[in-house]
């Protein structure tokens, strides 16, 4: 049952019926209440109303939102107590994220291309696409056969980036890097890697991103012109590729 049917069952249910829905499901059902308010599908105080009655029928948990939080806040926060309680958590999309729906073409605004070097968690590559976008970069490369751009965790994370990020898949990355012409920079931790505030950035490039456990592969590696890498101070010494994406994407375009 989607969303807006649940919300809809939950403004017309009886006791009887409210009361012989499993736990999980009631919850379920004032999620859904509460996000069919947030798309404009109903009133703030008919919502409340609603909510505190089946509440009642049912003895739930209540929740009650802070009093400085506006009512759109106020909503999310209903819809985030309630989604720990069931199987399939309610998406809400960010108040200034209305483009994913839309068919957009992309413009990017520096002309960086990140290359995947086996980088196998959905949840890491949907982020990637979402500071690709968040910087204004060129697209994607990557080689990993099973990468599915509609695996549930990646279309989380992406917040709908997937649809227009230009995303290229290449058989054979060494070959493919091989044969391009602007520099090849890995984010590694090698001796030989710049500190990234020592790094100058170029105006055009490839920026490769490595595996989760072992970094850029050696064969990869033999591709990049430069590595940069984080300076570390503390006990560990790597960071999520994600997290270190984002840290040199910043660099490149703020330098000077």
């Amino acid at each position: 049952m989607s969303p807006q049917k649940m919300a809809e069952a939950a403004r017309c249910m009886t006791r009887n019926k409210f009361v012989a829905l499993s736990t999980k499901r009631q919850h379920e059902l004032l999620s859904a209440l509460a996000l069919d308010t947030l798309s404009g599908g109903g009133n703030y105080d008919h919502f409340q109303m609603r909510y505190h009655e089946l509440q009642s029928f049912a003895a739930l948990d209540g929740y009650e939102p802070p009093s400085w939080l506006s009512r759109k806040e106020a909503l999310c926060e209903y819809i985030a107590f309630h989604n720990q309680f069931t199987p399939t958590p309610l998406a809400v999309e960010p108040f200034d994220e209305d483009t994913c729906s839309k068919a957009l073409t992309w413009a990017f605004r520096f002309d960086v291309t990140v290359v995947l070097d086996q980088v196998t968690s959905p949840y890491n590559v949907g982020s990637i696409l979402r500071t690709i976008d968040n910087f204004g970069f060129k697209g994607l490369v990557h080689s990993t056969k099973t990468l599915s751009l509609t695996h549930p965790q990646l279309k989380k994370s992406a917040r709908g980036c997937e649809k227009w990020i230009p995303i290229t898949y290449a058989d054979n990355l060494v070959s493919f890097l091989k044969n391009v012409s602007g520099k090849v920079i890995g984010i590694e931790t090698e001796e030989r890697a710049v500190p990234v505030n020592l790094w100058e950035p170029p105006m055009s490039c490839m920026i490769v991103l490595g595996n989760e456990t072992y970094g850029i592969s050696q064969a990869v590696r033999a591709c990049c012109h430069d590595m940069v890498r984080i300076p570390m101070h503390g006990f560990k010494k790597s960071m999520n590729v994600t997290h270190a994406f984002s840290v040199v994407a910043y660099k490149m375009t703020t330098a000077k």
